[in-house]
């Protein structure tokens, strides 16, 4: 028998996540989902044109990369990780890309070989957190240093900004809307959600990253494949990071370093998720709680901008909005025993 297909009758046959867990979910679900009402009723009350269809497909095209980048997020923290490498595997990838076309590659040429980049990178993320057993906090860090590095000094000589030609048709039709309405970021959005879905409610691995969540030595012990699963899960992180990186350089026409430097993006990825109801413990979460969790950060964002909020301004509420859904969330899941004991990120 295969060793994934043994692996998927394990999963299946543990037991199921418990009721006490599941309610105290989604209550930060329903919590946050208030929230987000509330934001969005004072919002159409004290700014003009919020409600207006042109300021809701702004709000849902800006959303797309944060969307995409939660979406890998996401599997990685229900796994019990973390990847603070996903905004520079994303800029690696889009750097990658561009200068390949720089230099007369066909851009399907240049796609695969970002998409072999990421793959790699990924896969060497989880190497070093599955079998050297560095944290996954460490390793992911190193790796985000290293790859900026790199790029910025060895690739692009110490520049911030690699110029992507608008004029390349790849480029153009990424950053274009399309005769249903919809911009192509968007839909690339709903396409990784819905990979998303799939990978954790109806695969093999979707279920052992949930039984590695829960507890990962236990999960090791009953013969689990969690080191090859920990690959898959890393790997998809960085697809996801890869569509992102593209979405986000032909949309502005540039690969731009300092998102990953001033390290905005990446509190807002893991901002959405925790928002969302998915606790770093892992264990628990879907596609449903990062979609609740975007949505919150996407409309407040846009709120703030919108009110002319500093960008200080802006990131000292998020951060005390962080602060708080960690508040609810250990107050709806307590440690104990058990979670003390199954290892940290």
């Amino acid at each position: 028998m295969h060793p994934f297909a043994a692996a998927g009758r394990l999963a299946a046959s543990a037991s199921p996540m418990p009721t006490k867990a599941k309610r105290s979910g989604n209550q930060l679900e329903r919590i946050v989902t208030g929230v987000l009402t509330a934001l969005v009723l004072v919002f159409s009350v004290s700014i003009d044109g919020f409600l207006s269809l042109g300021n809701l497909q702004v709000i849902l095209s800006n959303s797309a990369s944060l969307a995409i980048l939660s979406c890998g997020m996401a599997v990685v923290v229900i796994s019990r990780g973390l990847d603070l490498s996903l905004v520079a595997q994303m800029t690696a990838g889009a750097t990658v890309f561009g200068i390949l076309l720089a230099n007369g590659v066909a851009a399907p040429v240049a796609v695969g070989a970002s998409l072999a980049a990421i793959v790699l990178i990924g896969f060497l993320n989880a190497w070093l957190i599955a079998y050297v057993e560095i944290p996954a906090m460490l390793a992911t860090l190193a790796s985000s240093m290293f790859m900026v590095g790199f790029l910025r000094f060895a690739v692009l000589r110490g520049e911030f900004l690699l110029l992507l030609p608008k004029s390349d048709p790849t480029v153009a039709f990424l950053a274009s809307s399309l005769p249903i309405g919809l911009s192509v970021p968007v839909l690339l959005m709903l396409a990784t959600v819905a990979a998303t879905w799939f990978l954790l409610a109806r695969s093999t691995a979707g279920r052992i990253t949930y039984a590695m969540g829960d507890n990962f030595q236990a999960a090791r012990l009953t013969g689990l494949p969690v080191r090859r699963t920990t690959i898959v899960v890393y790997v998809f992180a960085g697809l996801t990071a890869l569509v992102a990186g593209l979405v986000t350089a032909s949309a502005s026409g540039a690969v731009d370093f300092r998102t990953v430097t001033n390290g905005t993006l990446i509190f807002d990825v893991i901002l959405a998720v925790v928002l969302g109801g998915i606790p770093l413990r892992g264990g628990r979460g879907g596609v449903r709680n990062i979609v609740v969790g975007v949505a919150l950060i996407a409309v407040l964002r846009n709120g703030m901008t919108l009110m002319d909020f500093t960008t200080q301004t802006q990131d000292m509420l998020k951060g005390v909005v962080l602060l708080s859904a960690i508040v609810v969330d250990n107050h709806f899941n307590p440690r104990d025993a058990e979670t003390d004991t199954v290892g940290d990120l």
